[in-house]
C-alpha cells in the first residue's frame, strides 16, 4: 500500500476511481453528505467541485493505492481564516468496500496527522456518524469526543442520525 497526497492533475486522472469509492460508500450507508439515489454523475460532479480547492492547496487529497489502484481517500481542509491557521478539518474518509478492514483507514488517518503537522496545524476536527466503523477507528486513534448532535443528518436512506464531533491536538513536527 502507498499513501500519497495527490495534486489536481492526478485527482482528475483518478476521477473514475474517486467517484466509484464515493458511490459505494453512500450505497453502504456512509454519512458523507448525500442521500440515495446517488449516481455516477453526482459523484463525478462532487469530486470536480473539490479540484479547485486542491489546486489552491487549501485542501489536501490524500489517497491510498494498492498495486497502483486508488482504494481509499481522505481530505484535509486547511483553515484559511487568519485566526485559525493552527487548525484543519478532516473530511470524507472513504475506503473501497473490497479493501476495508485492512488498515487503510488507519493509514490514511495517520497520514492526515503527518501532513497537518508538516503544515504547522496543531488542532484537527472532524465529525462522523454515531455508532459507525469510523467512530471506532477515531477512538482507537486517540481522538477526543467533543460532543454528540442528535438528528444532525439523515443517512443515505433518509433515517435521522446523530453525529459525533471529535478533535485531536497534535504535537509539533520532530
Amino acid at each position: 500500500m502507498r499513501i500519497a497526497v495527490i495534486d489536481e492533475a492526478e485527482a482528475k486522472a483518478q476521477l473514475g476511481a474517486l467517484a466509484e469509492i464515493l458511490m459505494q460508500s453512500i450505497e453502504d450507508g456512509a454519512l458523507v453528505g448525500f442521500v440515495l439515489p446517488f449516481g455516477t454523475e453526482q459523484a463525478r460532479s462532487y469530486w470536480q467541485s473539490i479540484f479547485r480547492s486542491v489546486a489552491e492547496q487549501e485542501r489536501l487529497l490524500i489517497c491510498a493505492f494498492v498495486e497502483n489502484n486508488l482504494v481509499g481517500t481522505v481530505q484535509l481542509y486547511l483553515s484559511t481564516e487568519p485566526n485559525a491557521q493552527h487548525r484543519a478539518e478532516v473530511y470524507k474518509l472513504l475506503v473501497h468496500r473490497d479493501f476495508q478492514r485492512q488498515g487503510i483507514g488507519s493509514a490514511l488517518m495517520a497520514s492526515v496527522e503527518e501532513e497537518a503537522r508538516k503544515r504547522n496545524r496543531s488542532l484537527l476536527l472532524l465529525d462522523t456518524a454515531e455508532g459507525g466503523a469510523s467512530e471506532r477507528l477515531y477512538r482507537r486513534m486517540n481522538w477526543q469526543e467533543v460532543g454528540v448532535v442528535p438528528h444532525h443528518f439523515v443517512d443515505p436512506f433518509g433515517k435521522p442520525r446523530a453525529s459525533i464531533y471529535f478533535m485531536k491536538h497534535l504535537a509539533p513536527p520532530n
